[in-house]
């Protein structure tokens, strides 16, 4: 699955310069029910010196700087932008990691709350340094409110929609552990998370969920993740917005809701916040139980108990707050509809449908059938609706004389009938006042033909060609006659198919009429093509010269991850066109080792001198065949 993962989404502005072709989307244009606050994008300290696009639906916001405990330096300006949303409630995004207590100088070392810790790599210590960092992030977000003039800043925060980035690209003991992944890594890394969750929550964030793809999921945590089930997800992936759309309908593999969807829009990360989904649905109900009638909307992708609001249908329908809908009495045959608003616990939104058929009898039974003439005298079909009250009553208003329908029901013919296709239409009722319309299609001493309906001969076969024609469903001999096709196609009266003698390429159709010897007809088509006939020639050895053809030139889109001076560090970098691990250079000092080659993802080790300077640079990549691409990436 290609992922965009948005906090490397600036590279994809500095790799345009290099190798990548871009397209544009507009959100707007996708659907016309997509509502505009649900319609945005994420950005954070890669986008410092992008333009950001003008009032989008809804923004979020990266606190980090790429990791746990730092900050991002355009926090303050990007939520500025993020409040001229048509959604002006931001919603922050936090990185998230388990670096073990060697790898970070924050670890967590004499710690008593929220859980004991001595610095050991446990997962009481794990929990406390998510714990921490999600209060050093949360304290930036503050911070950042203040700073843009909000008159509660704290308040602002917790109304805010928070997100966990939990992403391989970060420090995680599952995946830098000597031994690999083991129970105790996958352990401390969802107590990390825990712990963030946790210490958001206990300052009265509202809602708290994750971002991450089911394959980065499961090398961090592993398979055991039913303590998150509570968490809405936020998921990468779909290409368009239609698609995640679409991809709100799929159950989280958290076992939660599906909150969040993130495409690509406009260069950047879009996103579409999934709202409560509910699939328009029809009930009915006779006249005489309309005044007893009930039925619950049903809702899912919510969390927690739904409240409904109903916007129309009152007062022939009621919507409880509850979502079950009842009538206000006895009311008239006829087909009602209600709808309004939903909303889960967490402040989850969507809308609702529902109709109910009040009186309304349904024709059950077939709405067609086929006779032979000469069966067409002793032909019956039974008319049925679905869930009448007592006994119905059929009335006829077409097709008499010949189709008669009886007051129970009952279609017969007045007799013999000819061939061709017969009407019958009318109103029913039954004993409680419902009524309905029934109607029936006969056809009579129909002929079918049967498969094949063309052929194929080369031009110097044609003289010798002969078929068949097969018909279904006659009762004694058929005749055949010809009307169109002749004189190069014949047709006899047996159905035998010939040529009037050698044709030339091209395409001949025959077409006719079928009779059997009791009235029943059709018509057949035939059609024949014929190719020209290319003689054998002989073949004279030549000699072959082999050219190279290169593959087609390899592309990089962007990089995940960046790079460290003075340390090791494993990046992602994506594009297509890889194979045969290329050769990667950058700049002094700096060495760059692939380890991994799928085709569309190169897995690097990236290994900086000590006091090399931050900033952006190439990878310039050189394969077998030649060819060469480059990359640009960030270096903190």
């Amino acid at each position: 699955m290609f992922v965009h993962l948005k906090k490397r989404v600036a590279l994809i502005a500095t790799a345009l310069l290099v190798c990548f072709s871009s397209f544009i989307e507009l959100p707007a244009g996708a659907s016309s029910t997509v509502p505009a606050t649900s319609v945005g994008f994420d950005v954070s300290f890669p986008q410092c010196t992008s333009s950001l696009p003008v009032a989008p639906g809804l923004a979020v916001v990266g606190v980090n700087n790429g990791k746990n405990f730092t900050v991002n330096k355009c926090l303050a300006k990007e939520l500025l932008w993020a409040k001229t949303a048509t959604n002006a409630a931001p919603a922050f995004y936090v990185n998230s990691g388990n670096p073990g207590p060697v790898n970070d100088a924050a670890w967590p070392t004499n710690q008593a709350l929220p859980k004991i810790c001595h610095g050991a790599n446990t997962a009481a210590c794990s929990y406390d340094y998510g714990w921490n960092a999600a209060r050093a992030s949360y304290g930036a977000a503050v911070a950042a409110e203040g700073a843009d003039g909000s008159a509660s800043p704290t308040a602002d925060a917790k109304a805010a929609n928070w997100w966990l980035d939990v992403e391989t690209a970060n420090p995680w003991e599952a995946r830098i552990t000597i031994n690999g992944a083991t129970t105790l890594a996958y352990t401390n890394d969802q107590a990390s998370v825990l712990g963030m969750a946790d210490f958001l929550t206990s300052m009265g964030v509202k809602s708290v969920g994750v971002y991450t793809a089911s394959s980065m999921w499961r090398a961090i945590m592993g398979l055991q993740v039913t303590a998150f089930s509570a968490y809405s997800l936020w998921i990468p992936g779909p290409g368009s917005l239609t698609s995640a759309v679409a991809q709100c309908a799929i159950p989280s593999f958290l076992g939660g809701r599906t909150g969040m969807v993130q495409y690509p829009s406009l260069g950047l990360d879009g996103d579409y916040l999934c709202g409560l989904l509910n699939t328009p649905a029809t009930a009915s109900v006779s006249l005489s139980a309309s005044a007893t009638s009930s039925n619950q909307v049903l809702v899912t992708n919510n969390s927690g108990a739904v409240t409904f609001s109903e916007l129309s249908g009152s007062p022939s329908l009621i919507v409880s707050s509850t979502g079950v809908v009842t009538t206000s009495g006895p009311i008239a045959a006829g087909t009602y509809l209600t709808t309004g608003t939903t909303v889960d616990a967490q402040g989850n939104t969507g809308v609702f449908s529902f109709t109910l058929s009040v009186g309304m009898l349904s024709q059950s039974s077939a709405l067609r059938g086929t006779v032979k003439v000469s069966g067409s005298p002793k032909y019956t079909s039974q008319l049925t609706v679905t869930n009448p009250v007592g006994v119905v009553t059929y009335t006829q208003t077409k097709g008499a004389p010949s189709l008669l329908v009886s007051p129970t029901g009952l279609i017969t013919t007045k007799g013999p009938l000819v061939h061709g296709t017969y009407r019958v239409a009318g109103t029913e009722t039954d004993t409680s006042g419902d009524v309905g319309t029934f109607s029936f299609l006969l056809t009579v001493g129909a002929l079918a033909q049967r498969t094949p309906l063309a052929a194929t001969v080369t031009s110097n076969n044609s003289l010798t060609f002969t078929h068949q024609l097969a018909v279904g469903a006659n009762l004694g001999a058929v005749t055949f006659v010809e009307t169109t096709g002749q004189p190069h196609l014949v047709v006899s009266a047996t159905g035998v198919v010939t040529t009037d003698g050698l044709l030339n390429a091209g395409t001949y159709v025959a077409k006719g009429t079928t009779s059997d010897t009791t009235g029943d007809v059709g018509a057949f088509t035939f059609t024949l093509n014929v190719t020209a006939f290319v003689p054998p020639t002989t073949t004279v050895p030549t000699t072959t010269t082999t050219t190279t053809t290169l593959p087609p030139a390899p592309v990089a889109l962007r990089v995940m991850g960046h790079a460290v001076a003075g340390q090791s560090t494993t990046m992602v970098i994506v594009g297509h066109g890889f194979f045969g691990r290329p050769s990667i250079t950058s700049h002094k000092g700096t060495i760059v080792i692939v380890t991994n080659d799928t085709g569309n993802r190169l897995t690097v080790i990236v290994v900086v001198r000590p006091h090399s300077r931050k900033g952006v640079f190439t990878f310039t990549l050189r394969f077998a065949t030649g060819q060469v691409c480059q990359v640009r990436y960030n270096q903190a």
